[in-house]
Order: C-alpha cells, then sequence, then structure tokens
C-alpha cells in the first residue's frame, strides 16, 4: 500500500457520512483548499473498500454530534489501515462530547457552522501529530482528573457494589458517594454507571484513568 499523494504536500483524505449531502460540502471544502480527496463513502466499509490499495492520510467522518457510531468507524477504518489521522464534522456538540471523542481517538473536531473556514486546517494539524478542539470547547483538550476518591468509588462501581454498598465500604454518607461519582461522571463524560464501566474497561481509555492503581481497601474518613 501507498500512502499520500506525490503531487502535493497535503494530506489525502478519505470522507465518511451517511448523508450525500453532507459527503459533498466536505469533500468540496477539502478540494477547495487544495487536499487530495480519495474517496466518499457512507460507511466504514465502504471507506475501506473504496481504498483500492492507497491509504488515506486522513479520515474525515460527519455525524449529528460525535457517537458511538462514528468511533466505531474509527476504529474498523484503523484496524484495517493503521493509524490514519480522524476528524470528526459534527452540527453540533458539547464541552462533554469533545472531550469524548478526543479520548476515544478523533483528534480533531470541527463545527458544521466552521467547516469552511476551519477543516482544512484542522486537517494539516492532526495529520502534523496535533489535537484540535473548536475554541470554546478548548477545556475539553484537558479533562479534569479524576480524585483519589473518585478512583476508588469507580473501582467499586467496577466490582458490581452499588452506593449503598460502597457507602459501607468506604464509611462515607451514601449521599457522599452519589457526589463522587456525580463529579466523576461528569470527568468521564458518562451519564449513568454502565456508560462510566465501559470506559474504564475500554483497553484505550482505561489505563489512563488510574483507576486500577488506587486502592479499593477502606479510608476511614469524616462525611461531610
Amino acid at each position: 500500500m501507498t500512502s499520500g499523494d506525490p503531487r502535493t504536500d497535503l494530506p489525502v483524505v478519505s470522507v465518511c457520512a451517511n448523508e450525500a449531502a453532507f459527503r459533498d460540502r466536505i469533500a468540496g471544502v477539502l478540494a477547495e483548499a487544495g487536499h487530495a480527496v480519495l474517496s466518499q463513502s457512507a460507511t466504514g466499509e465502504q471507506l475501506l473498500a473504496s481504498c483500492n490499495g492507497t491509504v488515506p492520510t486522513c479520515v474525515v467522518l460527519a455525524a449529528d454530534q460525535p457517537s458511538r457510531a462514528a468511533f466505531e468507524t474509527v476504529r474498523l477504518v484503523r484496524s484495517q489501515l493503521g493509524r490514519v489521522s480522524a476528524v470528526l464534522v459534527c452540527r453540533q456538540a458539547g464541552v462533554a462530547d469533545v472531550r469524548r471523542a478526543l479520548e476515544l481517538g478523533v483528534e480533531g473536531i470541527v463545527l458544521l457552522s466552521e467547516l469552511e473556514k476551519a477543516l482544512p486546517a484542522v486537517v494539516v494539524a492532526v495529520c502534523a501529530g496535533q489535537v484540535s478542539a473548536p475554541a470554546g470547547h478548548r477545556r475539553a483538550v484537558r479533562p479534569r482528573a479524576l480524585t483519589t476518591r473518585e478512583k476508588q468509588i469507580l473501582l467499586l462501581v467496577v466490582s458490581g457494589l452499588t452506593n449503598s454498598q460502597i457507602a459501607a465500604e468506604l464509611f462515607l454518607a451514601e449521599s457522599t458517594v452519589k457526589s463522587h461519582l456525580s463529579s466523576a461522571f461528569g470527568k468521564l463524560a458518562v451519564s449513568s454507571r454502565s456508560e462510566a464501566v465501559a470506559v474504564i474497561l475500554d483497553p484505550e481509555r482505561g489505563p489512563g484513568l488510574g483507576i486500577g492503581r488506587v486502592s479499593p481497601e477502606p479510608v476511614r474518613v469524616s462525611t461531610g
């Protein structure tokens, strides 16, 4: 397989979006900026089939907002093509959405409202090893770290304990456990215990959280 385009130093891009109009707009913006658009496809499988032996430098995906389907497409493409750069174009995204996308391996996020002025530059940046997020979402690039107590509680959540059981284990009030969980959920960009467990057990995201390195042993503290 070959990578890159001998006619230009700009990245070679494959576009993947379910909506044809979305694909055409993205491809048009990239072509206007001088990028070589290798292919346009509706699914990750079609993208792989359209490569014809050439590996794109970057894959640009589109979705209404960061979603599991988009992340699964990134994983599928990388499982076959290696570590190609990935940019997600979405109609809307909150800080938590952007943080989750970056943690799951998307290097760049572009809002549809900023497509024309931002996408070509973001593609170049991520292909150069940078991470890019919309200006209003910068704090998503550096997510807040989990506290030791939050890690302890999450470890017990993974073990299957209920809030009341965790409270008893750590000598805390159940309301305190709920408060710590709420804070941890926000940092992990999840909204439920099952989603939190999925993140912690994810081989890409989980190890960086440091949850497996904390002691689950109870530490007697004030419940205030």
